[in-house]
């Protein structure tokens, strides 16, 4: 529900105002290249307005999946960085396996319990998804807690939240592991654990992770961890896509009778309350006041 709010309420503020950042991914490559716009063409307002969703595929997928801006940033930091996001993303994707093979399980029961190609493929995925996503994370996680300890830079702008979450996150993969290693090496208590969550116990085993003491905390931290990644600042996994689609590259243009004009005719009815005196947003004065008054006006 968090993270359903956080999409929601990012959908319903005000539109942003444009950033003038060049390039834009869903350009053509050719423009891409240099930093060009559509702009550039003679009335290109006479053109239809179009863009690459291909084009924004090939730059978000390495960004997202390889961190390819921190390796080019900070190689340093991203040796850590990336096994830890690595990890997470593998949770997520184990998390999908045990839901497909639940679902396989309650379709069709007795064909799935025999065996066969399906299941071996399924059992290897979970396995091979769970193990290196356990062992990234806690390797990420565990040097990235040093780093932010032992590097002077890092710890001048880090917050008592980002220790918090980095140790929390860390006492996850800690767990995990240690309930692999000594419980449940081959995830079938965790599957037993996901079909009785989907059936109300119906179609669990009396073979649950939760009989023990890692176990039952790897699920509470599991859990407690997908409903507060969404309170803070880690939502980013998710809400980057407005950063990038909704501000970073929004370059559409704004028309007569668009909804790009409808919305900033509504900001201009807006009255802010900035600190800044020049600007004289005093809470009385709208934005069209503010934007069409003269410097000598202001206060």
């Amino acid at each position: 529900m968090a993270a359903l709010y956080r999409v929601y309420r990012q959908l319903t503020l005000p539109v942003h105002v444009r950033w003038e950042i060049y390039p834009v991914q869903h350009e053509s490559a050719k423009r891409r290249a240099y930093g060009g716009s559509y702009m550039e063409d003679v009335d290109w307002w006479k053109s239809p307005y179009e863009t690459s969703a291909v084009n924004e595929l090939k730059y978000m997928t390495p960004e997202i999946l390889l961190l390819r801006g921190l390796w080019k940033e900070n190689k340093r930091l991203w040796w850590l960085s990336f096994p830890f996001h690595l990890g997470l993303y593998l949770m997520l994707v184990n998390v999908v396996f045990l839901l497909i093979a639940a679902v396989f399980t309650l379709w069709s029961p007795t064909t799935y319990a025999e065996g066969g190609i399906l299941r071996l493929m399924m059992d290897m995925l979970i396995v091979a998804s769970g193990w290196f996503g356990i062992i990234a994370g806690f390797i990420g996680s565990l040097g990235l807690l040093y780093m932010r300890l032992a590097d002077r830079d890092m710890k001048l702008y880090a917050t008592p939240a980002d220790y918090f979450n980095i140790v929390y996150i860390l006492m996850f993969f800690l767990c995990a592991l240690l309930t692999i290693v000594f419980v449940d090496p081959f995830f079938v208590a965790a599957k037993s654990y996901l079909l009785g969550l989907l059936t109300v116990g119906t179609f669990a085993s009396t073979y649950q992770p939760g009989q023990n003491v890692f176990g039952a905390l790897t699920i509470v931290l599991a859990s407690l961890l997908a409903a507060y990644i969404p309170l803070t600042h880690m939502s980013h996994m998710f809400m980057k896509y407005f950063l990038y689609h909704k501000v970073k590259w929004d370059d559409a243009p704004s028309r007569p009778g668009s909804a790009i004009e409808s919305a900033v005719l509504q900001n201009l009815t807006l009255k802010p309350t900035w600190k800044a005196k020049h600007i004289g947003a005093d809470g009385k004065k709208s934005w069209r006041d503010i934007a069409s008054s003269t410097p000598n006006e202001m206060p």
